[in-house]
């Protein structure tokens, strides 16, 4: 059986209150206490990722990811969910070659 462990927490902030949400179990849990008239298509593919992701079907990270865009797009996703990309902090020119 696979972790259902996320590797890095999803931090989603709801009444001034930030919560860590640690795995597929708990996004789950969250997302069923989500209010049912602000529940939408962004929430029920959160839900069916979840869901898959315990049946072996998806994985972790792509339910992770569905809730990520589903807190993102709901407004309650506390800080950027975005690692740095190795060399970012490189600029580029026009031609994608340093300068």
């Amino acid at each position: 059986m696979t972790s259902l462990a996320f590797l890095a927490p999803v931090q989603v902030k709801t009444s001034d209150v930030i919560h860590d949400i640690n795995s597929v179990r708990e996004a789950l849990v969250f997302l069923n206490q989500w209010p049912r008239a602000r529940r939408g298509p962004v929430y029920s593919c959160a839900v069916r990722s979840c869901n898959a992701a315990i049946a072996g079907q998806m994985t972790t990270d792509q339910a992770r990811q569905a809730f990520v865009g589903f807190a993102r797009i709901a407004g309650v996703l506390a800080k950027s969910d975005f690692a740095p990309l190795a060399g970012a902090d490189q600029k580029l020119s026009v031609s994608g070659r340093s300068p």
